[in-house]
């Protein structure tokens, strides 16, 4: 869930059967849902996602609690009627799974703060430590900096040491409702695996009746969508160059990790205090099967590559469409939209067409050497696509890019965001209050939300 802009723009789930609709079949409003022509209900996300993507992994408990559990299972299967004996055997559970989770965020924490914090605005956190009993009251809620289906994101202050963070709340109703459990374990568990300057940080999660929270860094230059469409609608090659090459370094790891992301777009990467690139919104995230495929289609139809669109027919699709995604990115940041969506009139079909083609239009002043990589990253046929982060950065377009200065956040942003004050939020678009109506879900696993 990243912060919404409010220039018009689609991100949904977005299903084929594989081949175009028959004549007479074509879909309402472009919108195409697999093996028919119905549009779909959710616009935004749909977590109707395939039984072969693979579950997420529950960690083991945290070796102290484990005695304790085994007590309880004794004394319980001693007892007629031990049904409080299985109550607190399912708490134990519980709190376990909570305080691995807790001790797992903390590790990748201090190995994140190894880094030197450079950033000139101390009232940001770069770190924070929340303890094992987190809750809504331990922060001031400034105001809403982005919405969607799933829940809202509101800039927050720390009270313990009034720092500042962006805490994203989602709601479980939603979560119970769509079935959306492995998605939202999915973005912790890579968030706290996660050690990138270029990825957001993590320092935490809690829950309430209600909710679920991610406790986020906050990057207070706002969008990279809204920096591209509210100035000139176009980056420069020195200006691209720069953004492009953190992003790859995001993905690279987030590869790394064992994740696909799924949803690269100018709205899902951020600017902080400094104009650094941070990648947000691991909702899409997923791991491969064993066979290193994912089998279903999620993210924003003008990023989406033949493999996804033609997964029935293939049996799946591998990462590397993360880089068809970079190649449409790269694009758009030099023109002003997408290979395969010159505005947001098309319809999800029409751009579905075009991009089985893997036919570009490139405009006259575009960079001979920007096109061959685009051509690269985008052209329909695998076996000749670049699939990988090493020949992007050794291609003739990066020529004269320092990537041990990148890595290390040694190059010089193109843009500084311009702070003015404490908890200054102003890059980012005004929305309502925080819906504190949102109703408690009636019937709901708890072994969903276990570990936040």
């Amino acid at each position: 869930m990243g912060c919404s802009s409010s220039a018009p723009k689609e991100s949904y789930v977005f299903r084929y059967a594989g081949d175009a609709p028959p004549p007479g079949q074509e879909p309402k409003n472009g919108k195409i849902v697999a093996g028919s022509g119905e549009e779909p209900k959710q616009k935004e996300r749909s977590t109707q996602e395939s039984a072969k993507d693979n579950e997420p992994q529950q960690r083991k408990s945290a070796p102290q609690l484990n005695n304790a559990v085994s007590k309880m299972r004794k004394s319980s299967s001693a007892r007629a009627g031990g049904s409080k004996a299985r109550d607190r055997f399912k708490m134990a559970k519980q709190a376990s799974a909570g305080a691995e989770a807790f001790n797992m965020a903390g590790k990748a924490r201090n190995k994140r703060i190894k880094r030197k914090n450079t950033s000139p605005y101390g009232w940001i956190a770069k770190d924070m430590h929340l303890g094992p009993h987190c809750s809504m009251d331990k922060f001031d809620v400034k105001r809403v900096i982005g919405t969607g289906l799933m829940g809202t994101v509101a800039l927050c202050k720390f009270k313990k040491d009034d720092t500042w963070c962006a805490l994203k709340m989602i709601k479980k109703d939603y979560v119970c409702r769509h079935k959306d459990g492995r998605h939202v374990h999915a973005e912790r568990k890579l968030l706290n695996m996660a050690d990138s300057p270029f990825i957001c940080s993590l320092f935490g999660t809690f829950q309430d009746k209600k909710f679920i929270y991610f406790v986020l860094e906050y990057a207070a230059g706002g969008e990279l969508f809204s920096r591209l469409h509210n100035k000139k609608g176009v980056f420069g090659a020195q200006t691209s160059k720069f953004y492009l090459a953190e992003i790859l370094l995001a993905l690279k790891h987030v590869h790394a990790c064992g994740y696909a992301y799924r949803d690269l777009k100018p709205e899902n990467i951020m600017l902080d205090e400094e104009g650094h690139c941070k990648l947000i919104d691991f909702g899409f995230a997923a791991k491969p099967d064993k066979e290193g495929l994912l089998h279903t289609n999620v993210g924003t139809p003008a990023y989406l590559s033949p493999e996804q669109l033609n997964h029935k027919k293939t049996g799946g699709y591998r990462m590397y469409i993360d880089w068809w995604a970079y190649g449409c990115l790269m694009f758009e940041f030099m023109t002003g939209s997408t290979p395969f969506c010159k505005n947001f009139k098309e319809s999800s079909y029409e751009i579905y067409l075009k991009v089985l083609k893997g036919k570009i239009n490139f405009p006259g002043y575009f960079d001979k050497d920007a096109k061959d990589l685009v051509k690269q990253l985008t052209t329909a046929d695998v076996d000749k696509r670049i699939k990988d982060p090493e020949p992007i950065k050794n291609h003739a377009w990066f020529s004269g890019v320092d990537w041990q200065k990148v890595s290390h956040r040694e190059a010089v942003p193109p843009h500084v965001p311009k702070l003015k004050e404490t908890g200054d939020c102003h890059y980012f678009d005004q929305y309502g209050e925080i819906d504190t109506t949102e109703k408690e879900p009636s019937k709901i696993d708890p072994s969903v939300f276990n570990g936040f």
